[in-house]
């Protein structure tokens, strides 16, 4: 029961803690809880201070975290001194650090504290994305499609507003709001002027990244001096306000690395049709999701999410649904990689 409760002030976090995961824990003595807390931005307190920080006196007490607690030294010293430091009697964590080779397990027992790992399939699903990027040095990748039925992103005259209903966009902004970086390419930037905000449920602003191998980007006036991080993935030096990376290999798989050593960890791809085709060709995606509008719309080719060179059926790519919501009478599919397909090709 701790541990759900504990997961959910973790949720509640996800998206604003940075290169950290968000973390919950609940300090609990004698059947009543004394202590909450949740990581709340990186280079903040950790959950597990916090919620010591609340109980004042928590010798004897159980701690329940959905993470074990850390035991190296960051931005802030490790939790672990600061649990045993309490005279906590017990903890219990859901999910282990899989990205370190030396936890804080063995510090804790050998300083008379009992430790217990019980496994919880959606902290572990949870989590899945953090590991991953560090494990892989690269950006998470979401690629997010809001479609007609018949695959186009816009009509043949690049009108894309509005495909998906208002209850869709919504959702979309909470998609957003757990991300590190929304990713498009200059042609989307340019047509759509997109805010890439999270404005309809939050406050929060992820780096808004264009993608130009040209460099002739124009950035529209409410981006410049802009309070969002901006960054233009690009071939050539630029004079602009922007933040500018310059490589000669603007392959999605070395994009994600050079995005990953620049903060980003979670990257939601959203458009255009070429830049989400070149992800996808690439296997360099971890999880597509897909807003369907009820819409036949018709006409050429252009403006369909993936479109390549004739395929067979052996090319196909095979992913797992993860989970269907309807918002009226829109669809939204989440799929993820199936675990033979976990490790991208660049």
């Amino acid at each position: 029961m701790y541990i759900n409760e504990a997961f959910k002030l973790a949720q509640m976090t996800d998206g604003q803690t940075g290169r950290n995961p968000a973390v919950g824990c609940i300090i609990v003595r004698d059947g009543a809880i004394i202590g909450i807390g949740a990581h709340l931005k990186e280079g903040s307190s950790h959950a597990e201070v916090q919620a010591l920080a609340m109980a004042g006196d928590a010798r004897g007490a159980t701690l329940y975290c959905t993470l074990e607690p850390c035991s190296h030294y960051g931005q802030t010293p490790p939790c672990t001194e600061a649990v045993v430091e309490a005279g906590i009697s017990r903890v219990v964590f859901a999910a282990r650090d899989t990205s370190l080779d030396n936890t804080g397990i063995a510090y804790m027992e050998a300083h008379g504290i009992e430790v217990s790992h019980e496994p919880h399939d959606d902290i572990t699903e949870f989590y899945a994305p953090f590991f991953q990027a560090k494990k892989d040095s690269a950006c998470y990748v979401t690629v997010k499609l809001a479609a007609t039925l018949d695959g186009k992103l816009a009509d043949d005259s690049d009108s894309s507003k509005w495909l998906t209903n208002a209850d869709s966009r919504t959702d979309v902004h909470k998609l957003r709001h757990t991300m590190d970086g929304v990713l498009v390419g200059r042609r989307t930037y340019e047509l759509d002027q997109p805010k890439l905000d999270a404005r309809h449920v939050s406050g929060k602003k992820p780096a808004k990244i264009i993608i130009s191998r040209s460099g002739d980007v124009k950035l529209h006036a409410a981006d410049i001096d802009s309070e969002q991080r901006i960054i233009i993935i690009t071939s050539r030096e630029l004079e602009t306000t922007a933040e500018v990376i310059v490589t000669d290999d603007l392959s999605p798989g070395h994009i994600t690395k050079l995005l990953y050593k620049h903060g980003i960890r979670r990257l939601l791809v959203e458009g255009g049709s070429s830049v989400i085709t070149a992800f996808i060709e690439h296997d360099c995606f971890d999880e597509v999701v897909l807003y369907y509008a009820p819409k036949l719309l018709g006409g050429t080719e252009r403006n369909r999410f993936y479109h390549t060179e004739e395929k067979e059926l052996s090319a196909l790519k095979q992913l797992e649904l993860k989970s269907v919501d309807v918002f009226q009478h829109d669809v939204k599919l989440t799929y993820r990689k199936g675990q033979n397909d976990v490790h991208r090709n660049y």
